[in-house]
């Protein structure tokens, strides 16, 4: 019972708690009036720990709005470029305020090696960020040579923006393509041609979103279809703006009593993510799920957890977040452990036969 850590290859940074926006639905709960930031020197001592003991391919950098690092911002990726590392920036592209404006962004990332290049657009960000300064970006972006240029598009039942007004905003057929988890960790294989796509998101209730409109959601009828395994819990840590590492990137974390793996600033990453990869409970969440804990939370207390939830990420926030769940956790590591064993013995023995037949 143990989680692989960065088995993906991805490390993340949560560079920064503000942002030039305010969005209704941020998961991250960012406003421009927050000023926690990392700082070069962390990002590069960090960098430097993730490379030397794990066989880490690609740093993401998100928020928050990245680009409020400035060239802090720029020196880590240039960083992560001379120590053959792809790198991925997540930005709101404020700063396109027209195509020439764009373009210089757009030069300079290039010329520090930036690879690929995420944008966030929906009805959340528009009245923050124009549609203009996407279509500045977008084609700003064009033969810049990244490997992926992605409109990250999360949206409610009824929003404008989805991904057929985007596409005809801009005026082109685009690939959509369905999100599959925090970020879209994934490594992508570098083609001759640059990757441009929209990802499609559904909301979820978590961070700000659960204030928004009820309608606004897709509640999933059957919650059982829900009762499926976390794989990025651990295997796709990030950094906080305050130097704590995370489960993942899927809700903001720190001082979470679960998913605020320990603090950087007092700690070698590795040791904090050895730590981890031996918990019970990240192993629950890596094995069984949020569902099924918060089920097994019903069996073994009094606590009753919400029917409605939209996604897994939102089910482990308020898992996670309730301290009273977690101590009935904690109360029962064994039997949970007992439990995630029987599985792994049973997907075990499922291998044998299957190789057999």
């Amino acid at each position: 019972m143990k989680i692989t850590p960065l088995k993906s290859g991805v490390f993340s940074f949560v560079t920064t708690d503000g942002c030039t926006a305010r969005c209704s639905h941020c998961l991250m709960n960012c406003t421009p009036n927050k000023k926690n930031k990392l700082q070069f020197e962390q990002m590069q001592k960090c960098i430097d720990q993730v490379v030397k003991e794990y066989d880490v391919k690609m740093i993401v950098f998100t928020g928050g709005e990245s680009t409020l690092l400035g060239e802090d911002l720029f020196r880590t990726i240039r960083y992560c470029t001379l120590n053959f590392l792809k790198t991925r920036l997540v930005t709101n592209a404020f700063w396109a305020t027209s195509l020439e404006r764009a373009q210089r962004y757009i030069e300079k990332f290039r010329s520090v090696g930036l690879t690929e290049i995420n944008f966030s657009v929906d009805d959340y960000h528009e009245p923050f960020v124009p549609l203009e300064n996407i279509r500045n970006a977008w084609q700003a972006c064009k033969g810049a040579g990244f490997e992926s240029v992605i409109l990250a598009n999360s949206h409610g039942n009824n929003d404008k923006i989805v991904p057929a007004y985007i596409q005809e905003f801009l005026g082109e057929k685009i690939e959509v393509a369905v999100s599959n988890g925090p970020e879209d960790n994934e490594i992508k294989e570098p083609g001759k041609e640059t990757l441009y796509q929209i990802y499609e998101n559904t909301l979820q209730k978590s961070g700000r979103a659960a204030s928004l409109d009820s309608e606004k959601f897709d509640t999933i009828e059957n919650q059982e279809n829900l009762a499926c395994c976390c794989p990025w819990a651990v295997s796709d840590p990030v950094v906080s703006p305050l130097g704590h590492v995370w489960a993942c990137c899927g809700i903001p974390s720190d001082n979470n009593a679960i998913l605020d793996l320990g603090d950087t600033n007092k700690e070698k990453i590795k040791t904090i993510l050895n730590r981890a990869s031996k918990d019970v409970l990240l192993n629950a969440i890596h094995e069984l799920g949020p569902l099924k804990l918060c089920q097994f939370v019903e069996e073994h207390s009094n606590i009753k957890f919400n029917k409605s939830f939209c996604g897994v990420c939102e089910i482990c926030s308020a898992l996670t977040n309730n301290k009273n769940a977690v101590k009935v956790l904690r109360d029962n590591e064994k039997s949970i452990a007992a439990i995630i064993r029987a599985k792994e013995s049973i997907a075990k023995l499922s291998d044998v036969l299957a190789q057999k037949q």
